[in-house]
């Protein structure tokens, strides 16, 4: 009886066991899925709330240009303005239905349509106050009259653009979480799937034991290497599904073992890293170059202290020479006797890095866009209020009514001027800048740029020449394109060229092409402004002159359009030169 007891128990354990294997194993092929779904959702959300953010900034801008053309209008009684106003309205309207549906899929889709909705009643609220001079029947008020109601227009712009730069942080602030989530979440994923192997092959192993308890007897030598066997295939089987690296160390630092998802990771292939000391293999330097001390590795620490140790800003290398960012985690390997060695897991942290710099970039961006726009449209729509104040309140005499008039004209060109720039450089960075190549008269384009910029050499006491060959091949180019790029660099080397100084542009046949360049007689570029020199912004954020530092910006990417490349030449005192070439036809 008592042996039949025993016997039953034993198989009762057994079965348990098993049962707890089973649900190991199945745990494994399970957790990751959901972890990895779980994963995808939180990416999905950041590029949902990314795509958000810059519909809310185009949304600001559609506003901007909504509100200056209403401006306009009233300034100056022109309806061509109410067509570009109808323009901006129906692109604002466009933005906002986009925003609505990237809003409503995602997870924080309540709140956000919430404030959506405020934002959307504030703006209906506002181009109420537009309509009786959009309506379908023609103009319905004097512009005498609607002068009343542009303070109430201009206050509640403003409190639009204040409820739109609050959503938009809102977005940011989401997506920062997201982005956190994210990196949590991988660590999590890490330590489960660690963990469900370690109880598959603790359930594993507790088999064994199990079934040579219950069948002692019958079990020989054969048996008892079959299972050596089906134990060790299980184990890769199990190295083979994580998504980690996991690379097996002895007390010497040496390689004993390593899996797939390790060598994909590294470029080695498991037989060319076992026996090699891992830490001269894969973790010899940092990435400045310099030597990574053993005694600094965490490898070597776990190793001393016989503790984990997590490090999560590392740099592996791989077996080309490149290296990638890594979260590391060593676990000490021990027996009765002591420890044996380490396990190192190692998780690519390329993809989060990524997010994160993505991120930081487009809170940098959108920081010096507003700090651009702020500062540059300050001065330009100050003087078009105070000049268009002036008009309606004073009588003037035809000479200084025409002069408030060249005022408001030419500060609304350097609006326009900015925002053009602005666009022009988004379009760049995202490689949407249209170029339309054709033959086109070198001699010519070299012409129309100086003859557009003689003006300007005038107001600025400079001498313009120009040393050109009448015998210039045509070159393969966008004419409109070139035509801002010269006179970028111009308008560029006039501003600073001192009266009485000259600025020569020339062109010669080399090798590659026609050698365009434009020389000054200016200061010069100091060493640390000319590394800056193509910045977009760093000339608006360090410069006390006109521009919004976006000119050589804009240049460099037409040039890079073209598949050319800019030149500068400089040297203090004596003068720069900008040089580009380009193809002949």
């Amino acid at each position: 009886m008592i042996s039949f007891r025993k016997s039953w128990m034993g198989e009762f354990r057994w079965i348990i066991t098993l049962a707890v294997s089973l649900a190991a194993l199945l745990s494994l092929a399970l957790i990751p899925w959901f972890l990895e779904r779980q994963h995808a959702d939180l990416e999905k959300t950041i590029q949902d709330l990314s795509s958000a953010r810059i519909l809310t900034s185009e949304l600001a801008l559609a506003h901007s240009s909504q509100m200056m053309r209403v401006q306009q209008y009233v300034a100056s009684g022109d309806t061509d303005f109410l067509e570009l106003y109808s323009e901006d309205f129906k692109k604002s309207e466009s933005r906002l239905n986009e925003l609505d549906e990237i809003i409503s899929n995602t997870p924080f889709s309540s709140s956000y349509l919430i404030e959506l909705e405020k934002l959307e009643e504030l703006i209906r609220e506002w181009q109420v106050l537009h309509a009786p001079l959009m309506d379908d029947r023609g103009i319905v008020i004097r512009v005498q009259d609607f002068e009343e109601r542009i303070e109430d227009d201009r206050s509640r712009y403003e409190t639009i653009r204040s409820e739109t730069r609050a959503f938009e942080n809102l977005l940011i602030r989401d997506a920062a979480s997201a982005t956190i989530k994210s990196a949590r979440h991988a660590i999590i994923q890490i330590w489960v799937t660690v963990g469900t192997i370690f109880l598959a092959i603790m359930g594993t192993w507790y088999i064994g034991i199990s079934i040579y308890k219950i069948r002692d007897m019958l079990r020989n030598e054969s048996h008892r290497r079959q299972e050596e066997v089906f134990a060790r295939r299980e184990f890769r089987a199990m190295l083979r599904g994580t998504g980690d690296g996991l690379v097996g160390i002895d007390i010497d630092g040496r390689c004993t073992f390593l899996n797939e998802s390790g060598a994909e990771l590294l470029g080695y292939k498991s037989k060319e890293l076992k026996g090699r000391i891992v830490h001269q293999m894969i973790h010899h330097t940092r990435p400045d170059g310099t030597n990574y001390p053993k005694e600094e590795c965490p490898v070597y620490k776990s190793l001393a202290t016989e503790q984990t140790i997590k490090a999560l800003d590392e740099f592996i290398w791989r077996k080309d020479g490149s290296y990638f960012p890594a979260q590391v985690t060593v676990s000490p390997m021990k027996d009765g006797l002591g420890i044996i060695g380490v396990v190192l897991t190692i998780t690519d942290m390329t993809q989060i890095r990524d997010s994160e710099k993505a991120l930081r970039e487009a809170v940098q961006a959108r920081d010096e866009v507003l700090a651009v726009v702020s500062h540059d449209l300050r001065n330009p729509v100050g003087t078009i209020a105070a000049a268009a104040e002036l008009l309606a309140d004073k009588p003037l005499s035809s000479k200084r009514w025409n002069e408030h008039l060249g005022l408001i004209q030419r500060s609304a060109h350097r609006i326009n001027r900015l925002i053009h720039d602005l666009l022009e450089v988004a379009n760049i960075e995202k490689g949407q800048l249209a170029v339309y190549m054709k033959p086109v008269d070198t001699n010519y384009m070299l012409e129309e740029a100086i003859v557009s910029a003689r003006a300007r050499a005038e107001e600025e006491s400079v001498s313009l020449y120009k040393e050109i060959d009448p015998d210039l091949p045509s070159v393969k180019a966008d004419l409109d394109r070139m035509l801002q790029v010269m006179s970028n660099l111009i308008v560029n080397a006039l501003k600073f060229t001192p009266e009485g100084g000259k600025v020569i542009v020339s062109a010669t046949v080399v090798e590659k092409g026609v050698l365009i360049s434009i020389k000054d007689t200016g200061p010069g570029i100091d060493p640390d402004v000319s590394e800056h020199l193509f910045d977009r912004y760093w000339k608006g954020r360090h410069s006390l002159g006109e521009g919004s530092g976006l000119g050589l910006t804009i240049v460099e990417g037409i040039l890079a359009a073209h598949g050319s490349q800019i030149e500068v030449e400089t040297e203090i005192g004596k003068g720069s030169t900008f040089s580009f070439v380009l193809t002949c036809s």
